[in-house]
């Protein structure tokens, strides 16, 4: 396969189920956050709609994920079943003995009194019916009977129906009225849009490894409007497309490409050679059914228009706008301020956040915002070509991965990476350059931010990385450490972690004693700070 050809760890597009592939759209956002919190209470029928490979089954294996640990979940897969054995499987799956001679009045006794005994327990019971939109009327019917069975803690049972748009019109049906009442919440998986599907595809590489863009912008392009934007043919496109790239032997997916992947996975070929005659028949309805009625339309419209324009032309006084404008100064004034608040680039304000927004999207490889930390330390590459962690190993350098809160940048005190995310849930990069309590600044591609420390809080992912010193094999800490920035950096850290009671050492031969100390009582990531810290060597936080 193409893994080793690109660098990655795994097939970015396999399409099997992996929650860390599991990429969180708007649309999905949504659909998760109405369904977790209609779903955690009893007594709920939900329905969750898509087109087909729009991500349903994907999105129901997150939710059970997010669904409190009392949940009894009963998945259902098939729709082709009749309410008798609706009952049966509920219980089956339940570890309810049922067999097909019971009446489905005996089974909805069962139901009953197996529902008490988990209520009681507090265990909450959910049903989800997958491919839905093929259920018979009968069976959904059923579906809202049970779901009005109710105890002492009242209604008993939940019910998520997913399924494609079909479904939607299926119940609302007349017959269905009572039904489509009892419904407490409807989510819909819609395509993803064209900067989704670039977030998603860019999403996939770096989960499996690859942090340098691959797909031309052109290629994405390309693969939203021959996939509509469904997740399941993206993959199947993007996979073949790496396919071909490596046969190739080419390092970037080009819409050249692209075009083949589909050819192959869609089967789709040129107009002229599979569809001419579809074409010449259409241009033919158009020409002699569509066309005498839309010139009818257009008539109809200028006729309309000439009048309205007689009539107001001899009713109405001639006065513009902008002249009624003019006459009014306090109008005029909040026109302008508007005005500038809306169109970027008018003044400095929305110029400098229109630059930003633009920086937050440009700025979605973690290769790029690595190389700029590598140049803060004062490091490049005589190619020209970006820097990466593996360059650093003979400088006595190191990256450091670590996932804790933002304020432990405090503890660390060096200029990092952090991984972050905007409103709409794409991932973005960005070097901290300086950290306060209340405003920091960012660099994101050339351009450095003063942002306010609140937002960093806001959009941090849980992830940063530094770069640190460290000693080589043959060096002792106390002939490399500095005696004085050991003993300040200890005392530093003391602030940010109230517990670390460890004095400074007295001599620079105790360096050694203090330093094993500081690993066995507290964090070993913290011990390392305090030695990097002592090394006084290249950028930190508190002195940018």
């Amino acid at each position: 396969m193409y893994e080793k050809f690109f660098g990655l760890d795994e097939l970015p597009f396999d399409g099997l189920p992996d929650n860390r592939f599991y990429f969180v759209g708007n649309s999905q956002h949504q659909a998760l956050d109405v369904l977790t919190t209609n779903l955690s209470r009893t007594g709920s029928i939900c329905i969750l709609s898509g087109p087909s490979g729009s991500g349903k089954t994907t999105l129901v294996r997150m939710l059970i994920r997010s669904l409190p640990k009392r949940m009894r979940i009963i998945a259902i897969d098939d729709p082709r079943l009749d309410e008798h054995m609706l009952l049966a499987t509920i219980l089956r799956a339940s570890g309810v003995v049922a067999t097909s001679f019971e009446s489905i009045a005996e089974l909805t006794l069962k139901l009953r009194k197996f529902l008490e005994r988990s209520v009681e327990s507090g265990i909450v019971t959910t049903v989800i019916l997958d491919e839905a939109q093929g259920l018979a009327d009968e069976v959904i019917e059923q579906i809202r009977l049970i779901s009005n069975i109710e105890g002492d803690l009242g209604k008993m049972i939940n019910f998520l129906l997913v399924g494609q748009e079909d479904l939607i019109e299926n119940i609302q049906k007349p017959m269905h009225k009572m039904f489509w009442g009892r419904v407490k919440a409807f989510a819909t998986l819609q395509a993803l849009k064209r900067d989704e599907v670039q977030a998603y595809i860019n999403f996939r590489m770096q989960t499996a490894g690859c942090h340098d863009p691959v797909f031309t912008s052109r290629a994405v392009s390309t693969i939203y409007r021959g996939t509509k934007g469904l997740p399941r043919i993206i993959n199947s496109v993007a996979d073949r497309a790496l396919c071909i790239a490596c046969d190739y032997n080419r390092k970037t997916v080009s819409c050249r490409i692209v075009k083949k992947a589909i050819e192959v996975v869609r089967h789709k070929r040129s107009l002229f050679s599979l569809g001419y005659k579809n074409f010449a028949k259409h241009l033919c309805l158009d020409l002699f059914v569509k066309l005498p009625i839309i010139l009818c339309g257009m008539l109809i419209s200028i006729l309309t228009f000439i009048a309205a324009y007689i009539y107001l032309y001899n009713n109405i006084d001639s006065v513009a706008l902008e002249s009624l404008l003019h006459k009014d100064q306090a109008v005029m004034a909040e026109y302008h301020r508007l005005l500038n608040n809306m169109l970027p680039g008018r003044n400095s304000n929305s110029r400098e956040i229109a630059l930003f927004n633009n920086s937050i999207k440009e700025s979605v490889f973690e290769s790029d915002s690595v190389d700029t930390l590598i140049k803060l330390w004062g490091y490049t590459k005589q190619d020209g070509s970006k820097a990466t962690c593996a360059d650093l190993a003979n400088h006595s350098m190191q990256c450091v991965a670590v996932t804790q809160d933002l304020s432990y940048l405090s503890v660390v005190n060096r200029p990092a990476v952090l991984s972050l995310r905007s409103d709409d849930l794409t991932p973005f990069f960005a070097v901290i350059n300086k950290y306060g309590p209340k405003e920091s600044s960012i660099i994101m591609g050339d351009r450095l931010y003063r942002v306010k420390t609140s937002f960093l809080e806001h959009s941090y992912d849980g992830k940063f990385m530094y770069i640190g010193m460290k000693l080589k094999n043959d060096e002792k800490i106390e002939d490399k450490l500095r005696f004085d920035e050991f003993s300040k950096a200890l005392v530093r850290t003391s602030q940010f972690v109230p517990d670390l009671k460890i004095d400074a050492p007295s001599e620079k031969k105790d360096l050694k004693k203090v330093f094993d100390r500081l690993k066995n009582f507290s964090d070993e990531n913290i011990a390392y700070a305090v030695m990097d810290n002592a090394f006084a060597e290249g950028p930190y936080l508190d002195k940018n």
